[in-house]
This record gives C-alpha cells, sequence and structure tokens, in this order.
C-alpha cells in the first residue's frame, strides 16, 4: 500500500451509508503535501460495499494519475517526512459517461469529480517513511 511495500498495492477499503439514489461511486487520492494525485478510480457500482486490496471491482476503472499511471501509487514522501492523504469518494446520482477521464489530465479529471459529485465523504491518514 506505500512504495515501502514489497508489492504497491491499492488497500481495501470498507463503504457504508451510500446516499439514497447513488448511480455510481468514484474513489480519489491525493497528496495534501505536494497536491500529487496518486489514484482515480470511477466506474464503482453504487451497491458496492467497499474495495478489495489490489483488486478492480468489475465495472470500475483506473484513471492516469499524476505518476503518468492509470493505477494506484501510494503514499511515498521523503525519507523522515510525513504526508497525509486524503483518500476521497465520491457518490454521483448520474453514471459518468464512458469517456470521463480519457484525454485529461490528473488534475482536470479530480476538479470535474468534484464538480460533478453529489456527496462526498473525506478520510485523510498520515504516513511517516522511515
Amino acid at each position: 500500500m506505500t512504495c515501502d511495500s514489497p508489492h504497491d498495492y491499492s488497500p481495501g477499503l470498507r463503504f457504508e451509508n451510500i446516499p439514497a439514489g447513488t448511480a455510481e461511486l468514484a474513489l480519489s487520492m491525493v497528496d495534501l503535501e505536494n497536491q500529487k494525485i496518486h489514484w482515480l478510480q470511477v466506474g464503482l457500482p453504487a451497491t458496492a460495499s467497499g474495495t478489495r486490496a489490489h483488486t478492480l471491482t468489475p465495472g470500475a476503472r483506473e484513471l492516469l494519475n499524476d505518476f503518468g499511471e492509470a493505477a494506484y501509487d501510494g503514499p511515498c514522501p521523503p525519507a523522515g517526512r510525513t504526508h497525509e492523504y486524503q483518500l476521497t469518494l465520491y457518490a454521483f446520482r448520474n453514471p459518468l459517461p464512458a469517456s470521463f477521464g480519457r484525454n485529461a489530465s490528473p488534475s482536470q479529471t479530480l476538479k470535474e469529480l468534484r464538480s460533478r459529485a453529489d456527496a462526498t465523504t473525506v478520510l485523510v491518514a498520515p504516513y511517516t517513511r522511515h
């Protein structure tokens, strides 16, 4: 789950209290210290109770992050430093178009997720690299 792990796998997460009328969910993870986007995932079904570690939920897809990959890139602050990472779950009443995020920079995609979301919830977690 971090750059110090033998395998930098996406985390398992559990979702509860999804708003009624939600059609689709999305996730982002941003390093609050430098605003780097580590993870963008869209297309999660509204019925999802979470994600499994290192597993892409059927129907979901990962979009380009600030490391040039359509994948999860875990926390990786400089040695001896702590950065805070914000995981955000977005709920949408209307599904995102299948073309969403294609031909867009990660920052444009994140801005669009934020503007389209009908509801969000946030978890901020610190990570110190030793």
